[in-house]
């Protein structure tokens, strides 16, 4: 009776909690998880949201620039502008490249990729929201503001700021701009040549063939409107990537540099 109770004593003291080693064993994992969920938090929600779309439009870029330079051609930076689509319309990109320099066949150098949700690529110019598919909120800075918080892309030197054209992406074969599969959509480019500079899109819409501008591209929240249309807002917000026109690009955080 003696040992059993001694024995029983013991038990009771093996499970009268945690030894101090289990507590901080318990303590770095509660803390690891709630970093992860901190950073998720970040990584969804302004501004992180919007850096993160900042960055992968110009890794887009610099790969664009690179393919063109391996491939002695033309690559392109691609962005929807497909009102018709809200799920790509200004937020899914993907980089094409010239089969051969100047052959007019272009095929697709990567899959595609979605911005995060609630970021946008912000066009140029919207003077008609309804037919455009998008609008500005009135303290968005427009043309005459300084700075125009707007991405700026054109075809060639000046003769046309829309550098928009139609292509099936992503084209699994080569295919020319603009060609009618049935399929394609609306986009807005960004082109390179195979020295790495900034070149006119190739786009039947430009009708120029050569020239290049100094180009900049804009990230920046907005969303949907209950009657329809996209809405941009928080213009101090938006992000955004200078080109030179030798190709060489940064990234910019303040919209007043833009």
């Amino acid at each position: 009776m003696v040992y059993r109770r001694k024995q029983l004593r013991g038990q009771g003291r093996s499970k009268s909690g945690f030894t101090l080693l289990e507590m901080l064993v318990v303590l770095s994992i509660m803390i690891t998880l709630s970093t992860m969920g901190f950073v998720a938090y970040q990584a969804s929600s302004p501004p992180g949201a919007v850096n993160a779309a900042r960055n992968t439009l110009h890794g887009l870029l610099r790969f664009a620039r690179n393919q063109a330079i391996m491939q002695g051609s033309n690559a392109m930076l691609i962005i929807n502008y497909d009102s018709a689509d809200e799920e790509k319309f200004l937020r899914y990109a993907g980089v094409i490249v010239e089969e051969e320099y100047n052959s007019t066949n272009w095929k697709a150098a990567h899959s595609g990729v979605y911005l995060p949700k609630g970021v946008y690529f912000v066009p140029q110019s919207s003077e008609d929201a309804e037919t455009d598919g998008f609008g500005f909120d009135a303290l968005w800075p427009l043309a005459g503001a300084d700075p125009d918080v707007r991405s700026q892309y054109h075809c060639s030197n000046g003769v046309s700021t829309k550098a928009i054209g139609a292509i099936e992406y992503p084209v699994m074969s080569t295919v020319a701009l603009d060609a009618a599969t049935g399929e394609e959509q609306n986009w807005i480019g960004y082109q390179f040549g195979p020295d790495g500079r900034v070149k006119g899109v190739g786009f039947s819409v430009c009708s120029a063939a050569g020239g290049s501008q100094s180009n900049h591209l804009v990230v920046g929240l907005a969303r949907y409107e209950s009657g329809g249309g996209l809405l941009f807002e928080n213009s101090e917000q938006a992000k955004g990537v200078m080109l030179r026109l030798n190709g060489v690009s940064y990234a910019v955080d303040d919209p007043d540099a833009l």
